[in-house]
């Protein structure tokens, strides 16, 4: 048994030498520049004649914030609350996701129109992009879950989203709160690494 287990550890540790020795020859031939990059390189003049064959995660990102839309109006008498970045969100939770989103360089929009399939035009919270991907997602804060009438609505709005195709830990991000069991920083940023930097 034990020549059995060595020469099995034997041809396990020559094979992973062989891996080893392939990854730093490849290391060594891999370009100083990759083809992504080689359209951010040109200066300013040269790349607004060029029209970029790949890309770039900085263009994408470009192109996705660029979109201009109008969101769900605010009620007149509505509290104004502010993020860091100046949007106008409709609560203090949604302050927190919104300024740990851009403090981890995740682009959102706030309120971007979505058409659901049976219920028409509905505006997610934050519409948010996991940038190596290229997926977008949507994030729902449900704020008041010891209110059970607005229990009611958010599981019917979560049943809205599934029979659309889009599911929970998927394509939608789902956050929620009481008064006794608000939601908290910690929190949040775990959803951001989990769904959004992944």
């Amino acid at each position: 048994r034990q020549l059995a287990q060595k020469g099995y550890e034997e041809q396990v540790l020559e094979a992973a030498l062989q891996e080893i020795q392939a990854i730093n020859a490849y290391e060594a031939r891999i370009p100083d520049s990759s083809p992504e990059e080689i359209y951010m390189h040109l200066s300013e003049k040269r790349r607004a004649l060029v029209e970029p064959m790949i890309e770039t995660d900085e263009l994408f990102v470009q192109r996705w914030k660029s979109v201009l839309y109008t969101g769900k109006d605010f009620a007149p008498d509505s509290p104004k609350i502010y993020t860091g970045q100046g949007d106008r969100v409709r609560s203090k939770s949604e302050v927190i996701i919104a300024d740990l989103l851009n403090r981890e360089g995740i682009p959102y929009r706030y309120e971007f129109p979505l058409s659901l399939s049976g219920i028409g035009i509905i505006y997610p919270d934050f519409t948010v992009l996991n940038v190596r991907l290229r997926k977008e997602m949507y994030w729902e804060h449900f704020g008041m879950m010891d209110d059970p009438e607005y229990a009611e609505k958010a599981v019917r709005k979560i049943s809205e989203y599934k029979k659309n195709g889009l599911f929970p830990g998927e394509d939608l991000i789902i956050t929620a709160e009481t008064r006794s069991l608000p939601v908290n920083a910690k929190e949040i940023r775990m959803m951001i690494d989990r769904y959004l930097k992944s």
